[in-house]
């Protein structure tokens, strides 16, 4: 049944009586089986970077401006490999450089990927509507004050001193 039909029927399904125990069922498991369908086509923490890659090659052959690609980008082989193929003009590097903002210098030193790498928990977004933008996943820190103290650090020397 389509959802309109649902909310506009769903009261007179459940107190008609008929085929309540089958209406019952289904609309007590219906939320649980759409957040396992969902949970099943999300894709791994080891599947995200460069998942859009095939997707901005076939936009790059289809239009003249240059093409940026998003996808968790963390790992200066992937980058350099998806440049060279000509998958995209240029790669977009957001909750990466939130969990490293020093990714740059760590590519910059030879280094494939930080040795803390993003987890895309999301964590950063949940957070930065009331805190500091930061990595809030606390098992990539040794500890609380650690996280705490790398994400403060962009304010170092101290801003109110």
């Amino acid at each position: 049944l389509p959802v309109d039909d649902l909310v506009n029927t769903y009261d007179s399904m459940i107190s008609s009586g008929d085929l309540a125990f089958r209406n019952y069922l289904l609309f007590r498991t219906t939320p649980e089986i759409a957040r396992h369908a969902w949970q099943a086509t999300v894709p791994g923490p080891d599947q995200i970077e460069g998942l859009n890659l095939p997707d901005a090659r076939r936009m790059k052959e289809a239009v003249s401006v240059p093409v940026i690609c998003t996808g968790g980008f963390q790992t200066a082989s992937v980058i350099a490999a998806a440049l060279e193929r000509g998958d995209c003009d240029a790669v977009s590097i957001a909750r990466p450089l939130i969990a490293n903002n020093d990714l740059v210098e760590i590519f910059r030193r030879g280094q494939d990927r930080a040795d803390r790498p993003c987890t895309y928990c999301n964590r950063c977004l949940v957070n930065v509507v009331e805190n500091p933008l930061g990595c809030y996943e606390e098992s990539r820190y040794p500890s609380r004050e650690a996280m705490i103290a790398e994400i403060m650090s962009v304010f170092s020397p101290p801003p109110f001193v």
